[in-house]
């Protein structure tokens, strides 16, 4: 009998103890919920500035590579679209010398 209150004394004791700390999680839920529905959020708040500085020197350093790449490729583009232009010439010259010279005999 006096093991079965033990046992019963301490079933009701873990009960109280799950039903306080519930009562406790629940009591801090409503607390946190009543202070975010009472603050007042502005546009420059200053909690919500973020350490950008190397991350934004970073990414400008290879968006100028990036434009860097990008005139080197456009350059080679012209320099061998300069290149087809003068092999036409070329030919164009060397077809007309060739014809002076079957037209001279």
């Amino acid at each position: 009998r006096v093991d079965q209150l033990k046992y019963d004394v301490q079933h009701l004791q873990t009960a109280l103890r799950n039903f306080q700390h519930r009562r406790y999680l629940r009591e801090q839920q409503e607390r946190q919920r009543e202070e975010l529905l009472a603050r007042t959020f502005t546009t420059n708040d200053s909690d919500t500035t973020i350490p950008i500085d190397e991350t934004l020197q970073f990414n400008e350093s290879l968006q100028s590579a990036h434009r860097g790449m990008d005139e080197l490729i456009g350059s080679g583009t012209n320099i061998l679209q300069g290149l087809r232009d003068q092999r036409v010439t070329l030919k164009g010259t060397h077809k007309k010398i060739l014809d002076v010279a079957n037209t001279l005999g």
